[in-house]
């Protein structure tokens, strides 16, 4: 067995393979183990379970998540999710109308991201008055 943090890490690289075959059967030998151990773990730490994500869902990564799962749910179907982020981040203006986007849950001038109720097919990030207007 390897020693040194370089040796574990060549180590680890050689046999990537089989950990993760081994670690895929013994979750599939012990799925309500597993199960149940998470279950009573989020009841006997629930304040600490709450703490988390409350820091999680005010980090980057956590609003990032936050929103592509709030798109997912309304419909929308994308292949790159993570390049579409980035484009609804850096849309500064409505491209409809063209006035100026501000974040957040209120607003007419709200950032929104359009799609295609019927395919699910995004078509722009537009304010939230043009977008209803699409609707």
């Amino acid at each position: 067995m390897p020693h040194t943090k370089e040796q574990k890490k060549e180590w680890y690289k050689k046999n990537k393979e089989k950990i993760l075959e081994q670690k895929k059967e013994y979750y599939e030998n012990n799925k309500e183990a597993i199960a149940e151990y998470g279950k009573e773990y989020r009841e006997n730490n629930k304040d600490k379970k709450a703490e988390y994500d409350k820091k999680y869902k005010q980090s980057e990564a956590g609003k990032k998540s936050s929103r592509i799962c709030n798109w997912i749910n309304s419909g929308v179907i994308c292949d790159d999710f993570d390049s579409l982020y980035e484009y609804y981040l850096n849309v500064e203006f409505c491209e409809e109308c063209n006035v100026e986007l501000v974040e957040g849950k209120f607003g007419s001038n709200k950032k929104c991201l359009d799609h295609d109720h019927v395919t699910g097919e995004f078509r722009n990030v537009l304010c939230q008055r043009c977008n209803v207007k699409r609707r």
